[in-house]
């Protein structure tokens, strides 16, 4: 890299920071910082962020001194441990969650993050390990040679846990690599199309009904970010419209599911993703403020029904027929009415195009 890995500067604070506030947003505060070279300064930076240090003196003979040097200092009643080197910062507090819920659900020896069919860092080991690392001697290969060989004796003892982290397997090496990871950190809050893919399919899972609705809202949303973008020239995302479109139904059929589905998310670490989310139902907006990616979201999905593109009109004159004898529902539907038609207003104003012309584009190229 050229600097010290462990202070680069990142999101307002360090990469060491960054996994240290990691761990503690997981409720793990037993944090152990091993230190080598130009030990000072790293020490002083874990000192000043309030977790231990210990040195290791054999740093220049690879990782496993260091991950030896770590394990000597766990505390005694932990019931297990993750490894992370400090330049894989960008891990998301979602990954380190679902790793210990998958230890409080099955014992195992250990348990590995899983992203598109990879295993990635950090993993998380059972504190029985911690002698067997603390008192081998160094095999060829370090301590992948240790844990393969307990994989391949005991293979009842590892779990892979499916996670929706790309960020599993991004390291930093060089300045490039920084470069990139300061992009990542920045786009932290909302999961690419693949991580988003994995949420849907292995942790909470959608129906094909849904997913179908919500792609569809996806590319809707998408499709007005790029008018807005295009008109007006303002610096708008519409890869966070296309995936927020996907999951803002992801808690469909539970209780208040739009705010079920932004905790979820918030759980996982996508808290810009959540906040998007939990607003596609009602949301708080006035033309002051703007049109940005929440509100595209928000409109989609009012012009969507169910697979297919409708009116803004038709949406919710089919609501009112359907409960029109209730009138507290009445009264909600009719405020959600006036919110999408002031939306679809405001984008109007944005693009000078009517709205049913814009439709009329992205039906085409959704057909496309």
């Amino acid at each position: 890299m050229g600097e010290l890995k462990a202070l680069l500067p990142m999101g307002g604070s360090t990469v060491l920071d960054q996994s240290i506030n990691l761990f503690r947003s997981c409720g793990v505060n037993d944090i152990v910082v091993v230190t080598g070279h130009r030990a000072e300064k790293v020490r002083a930076a874990a000192d000043k962020a309030g977790v231990r240090t210990v040195y290791n003196p054999d740093f220049a003979q690879g990782m496993y001194s260091s991950i030896r040097a770590g394990v000597h200092e766990l505390c005694e009643n932990s019931s297990g441990f993750f490894l992370l080197p400090v330049d894989i910062a960008l891990v998301r507090r979602g990954t380190v969650n679902l790793l210990l819920q998958a230890q409080a659900q099955a014992p195992a020896d250990i348990y590995y993050p899983v992203f598109e069919e990879r295993r990635g860092h950090p993993p998380l080991l059972s504190s029985r390990l911690r002698d067997l690392i603390g008192e081998s001697d160094e095999p060829e290969g370090g301590l992948r040679t240790i844990l393969a060989a307990l994989e391949a004796d005991h293979p009842e003892q590892i779990r892979e846990v499916q996670v929706a982290d790309a960020n599993i397997h991004f390291d930093m090496d060089t300045p490039d690599d920084y470069f990139e990871g300061c992009i990542r950190f920045a786009r932290k809050g909302v999961p690419t199309m693949a991580e988003a893919k994995a949420i849907i399919d292995h942790i909470y899972c959608m129906p094909e009904k849904g997913l179908a609705h919500g792609r569809m809202v996806g590319d809707v949303a998408g499709i007005l970010c790029q008018t807005v973008i295009r008109h007006s020239g303002r610096e708008l995302n519409p890869q966070t419209c296309r995936v927020c479109g996907l999951l803002h139904d992801i808690a469909k059929g539970h209780p208040h599911h739009e705010q079920t589905g932004a905790t979820w998310l918030r759980e996982l670490g996508f808290e810009e993703a959540a906040e998007i989310v939990g607003a596609h139902k009602d949301m708080d907006w006035s033309p002051e403020m703007g049109v940005g990616e929440r509100e595209l979201v928000h409109l989609a999905d009012k012009v969507v029904r169910g697979s297919r593109m409708v009116r803004v009109n038709e949406r919710f004159e089919e609501k009112l027929a359907l409960y029109k004898h209730d009138p507290e529902a009445v009264e909600a539907i009719l405020g959600r009415y006036r919110l999408a038609q002031n939306l679809a207003a405001a984008v109007e104003a944005e693009v000078g195009q009517p709205l049913e012309l814009i439709m009329e584009m992205a039906s085409a190229s959704c057909s496309h």
